[in-house]
């Protein structure tokens, strides 16, 4: 059987990875070629839990151009989210061409967004057209197995550009950070230097904190604020700059052909020829009409875009969506825990903190305590930023969380 070939296997021959020459990069992937066999076995998975940036793409490349298809997978992940993973794998078979991209999803849990090779080439294209054209650079520093690290790939390699896989220079490129990595930016004055020089710096994964945003202003930085998530192969709303610059309350235009409604409960619906297919080893989803995100937003009145925020518990800590149920109940593993709540409180570096508060009796009450009791049980941005020991947990008569400022 001919492997689907969704792209021109010569095209990776050309040099566009930093530090890597093209017929050494090439010579990679004919490695990763005879390694899953001259006769693709359609539905064979091909788990990549690769955490070095060019031995993941050229087994990623490899295995898409044969057909196989491929599931990413964090190779830091904690023994509850491995579990979750392991078993999602092996829920049913995979189509061909299958590209399976790890998620929390709207529960917290292990999910498995289904794109293709398509839906990821839709999404490059349609950023491509969102800055005028022209090859995308990329500046890459987060892992691949995650989307917003796999799609700046995708990317450079879609639209003839290039990627480095470091920030040493960043000059006329594109740059992708959370809130938090362009806080800690912005107090380094040679970092601030280099970013000014570079093509859109994309800030997503959480609201700009305004006092960053504030700052960026003033340094007149390519701040680029972005909207999107696995299910949508990364970004399908932008503020563009000059409007970020002139504006605080600037919407958000759609990338490429993207479409957004407001349901009537104030979610986001998002129409998108980069939309996943649904989730691997869950029901199927009628998407027909789009996806319907647990994102509130507004749509003003030229159409643009405002993202409200969650309508459900996930706490937005640092980029990363982390469920409190999963903390709550690591926590509850240790002995001394009796009771336990994790909330999301307001915080100036990550925009929320994972908050902890726990009834019990405990050796110490240092964070760095507890810290050590959860870990190999959490990925390290679950972990609580604080900790608090109480006698009674902070909950109103209804069992809702009583948030400080609430408190008498």
């Amino acid at each position: 059987m001919e492997p689907l070939a969704p792209f021109e296997l010569e095209a990776l021959r050309r040099d566009w990875i930093v530090g890597q020459s093209g017929e050494t990069f090439f010579a990679s992937i004919q490695e990763n070629l005879d390694f899953l066999g001259g006769e693709p076995e359609f539905e064979k998975l091909v788990v990549i839990p690769e955490e070095e940036p060019v031995e993941f793409a050229a087994m990623f490349f490899a295995a898409v151009w044969l057909g196989l298809p491929v599931a990413l997978a964090n190779p830091n992940w904690g023994g509850a989210e491995q579990n979750e993973f392991d078993a999602l794998v092996n829920q049913g078979r995979s189509a061909p061409g299958s590209i399976l991209i790890p998620t929390g999803g709207t529960t917290g849990a292990v999910k498995l967004a289904i794109h293709e090779w398509a839906s990821l080439r839709a999404s490059a294209l349609g950023l491509q057209d969102f800055l005028g054209g022209g090859p995308i650079h990329s500046c890459c520093v987060l892992p691949l197995f995650h989307v917003s690290g796999l799609m700046q790939l995708v990317r450079s390699f879609v639209t003839g550009g290039s990627i480095r896989f470091d920030d040493k220079e960043v000059s006329r490129s594109c740059v992708s950070l959370v809130p938090t990595q362009l806080q800690r930016a912005l107090q380094d004055e040679e970092r601030v230097r280099a970013l000014g020089e570079s093509r859109a710096i994309f800030v997503g994964g959480a609201g700009i904190p305004e006092s960053v945003a504030g700052r960026a202003r003033e340094l007149r930085l390519p701040i680029v604020p972005v909207y999107g998530m696995t299910e949508t192969a990364a970004m399908v709303a932008a503020v563009p700059n000059a409007d970020f610059l002139a504006e605080p309350d600037a919407g958000a235009v759609p990338v490429g052909d993207a479409e957004f409604a407001i349901e009537a409960d104030g979610r986001i619906r998002i129409k998108t020829p980069a939309l996943f297919k649904g989730y691997h080893g869950r029901p199927s989803l009628d998407l027909s009409s789009g996806f319907v995100v647990n994102d509130a937003g507004r749509l003003d009145s030229d159409g643009r875009l405002h993202v409200i925020g969650r309508v459900d518990r996930l706490i937005n800590t640092g980029g990363e969506k982390v469920d409190p149920g999963e903390v709550e109940s690591a926590l509850l593993e240790i002995e001394e825990v009796s009771e336990a709540l994790v909330v999301g409180e307001p915080d100036e570096e990550w925009g929320e903190a994972v908050v902890a508060y726990v009834v019990g009796e405990f050796p110490s009450v240092e964070i760095g305590w507890f810290k050590e009791q959860l870990s190999g049980r959490l990925a390290s941005y679950k972990l609580p930023k604080r900790v608090y020991v109480v006698g009674a947990l902070p909950l109103d008569s209804r069992g809702k969380y009583i948030r400080p400022e609430q408190r008498s």
